[in-house]
């Protein structure tokens, strides 16, 4: 088993780093197009940072797997809440943010995440749940498109892409002289090594499962989901350093609508997906407990040091009743 250990560790490493060189070369691919900075960023700050976790939900889907992509998606928003943003308060500080949180991006993320919840109540998505996450999908990126506010009052997953949207002249010019031939190659190599990857960790996963006993889903809710966060933990961590609060927060709401409306979604129409219904009261526990810690702290814009490490306590406990099922 250690064997296979490795093998998922060294995978999702090479999940982490695909989708690192793919969004590297998109983008530089995206500005010698000429493709507006708002459209670039709403690619590449909710597709991208839920790269891994749809391409290791694909490749379980391609391995006959229906078990992985909800405690996938679950997981990786509990942990993008609870265990990001609580270690992020926790290592660096009080997370401070000036944008007005509570009337349009908590919402919206209470709504989709009920949504989520009130679909899995019966251990399932169903084709016809994964065709109204899409929707719903769809509605979201349009409605961010067409999102017009001035930039004091940027929100969410709005203020990330309305960030990296500044300066967007200069970076132009000098990523456009930098896309080459060797740019597409890398952007090709990256995809294949997201697709091989993913194969190597579904599989690998499966083994341990095999081996030990315990659940797909419940392995999947804690290793699957937790190393595919990471790129979710280096932007946070990046932005904290420099004080921009604000992104740490849009890039985890961002991140997480993307996770449920999108994976949730492209993994159902594909295959009805399933989940242990003894873990689903606190799968839906976990999802809903992690939106209203993120709620109240929107609500006095700054999350303590304190509620950091309440944020990490409640998954830990979580963690635990998931692990006891």
């Amino acid at each position: 088993m250690t064997i296979d250990i490795l093998i998922l560790v060294a995978a999702l490493a090479g999940v982490v780093k695909g989708a690192d060189w793919f969004l590297g070369a998109a983008e530089k691919v995206g500005v010698s197009l000429r493709l507006p900075p708002f459209i670039l960023g709403v690619l590449l700050v909710g597709f991208g940072t839920s790269l891994p976790e749809l391409a290791t939900s694909i490749a379980a889907v391609a391995d006959g797997v229906d078990t992985v992509t909800i405690a996938n998606v679950a997981g990786s928003n509990t942990a993008n809440i609870l265990v990001i943003l609580g270690l992020s308060t926790i290592a660096l500080g009080t997370i401070r943010f000036d944008k007005d949180l509570i009337d349009l991006d908590i919402p919206l993320l209470v709504g989709v995440t009920a949504l989520f919840s009130l679909m899995l109540v019966d251990g399932s998505l169903s084709r016809a749940d994964g065709i109204v996450l899409l929707v719903g999908f769809l509605g979201y990126v349009v409605y961010s498109l067409g999102y017009k506010e001035d930039d004091r009052h940027h929100r969410g997953l709005i203020g990330l892409i309305a960030a990296l949207s500044k300066g967007s002249k200069t970076k132009v010019e000098r990523q456009d002289k930098l896309t080459t031939p060797m740019t597409y190659v890398v952007l090709i190599g990256s995809v294949a090594l997201l697709g091989i990857a993913s194969k190597f960790a579904v599989d690998s996963l499966l083994d341990i499962v095999a081996q030990v006993d315990i659940g797909v889903d419940v392995l999947t809710f804690f290793a699957l989901a937790i190393g595919t966060s990471l790129p979710e933990l280096t932007v946070s961590v990046k932005a904290l350093r420099q004080g921009k609060g604000d992104l740490v927060v849009g890039n985890v709401i961002g991140s997480s609508m993307f996770n449920i409306l999108l994976i949730g979604g492209v993994a159902s129409v594909l295959k009805p997906q399933t989940i242990d219904v003894g873990l689903v009261g606190w799968v839906i526990a976990g999802l809903g407990l992690s939106v209203l810690m993120l709620m109240a702290g929107s609500i006095s814009k700054r999350i303590h040091l304190w509620e950091g490490f309440i944020y990490v306590l409640i998954y830990l406990t979580i963690a635990t009743k998931i692990a006891a099922v």
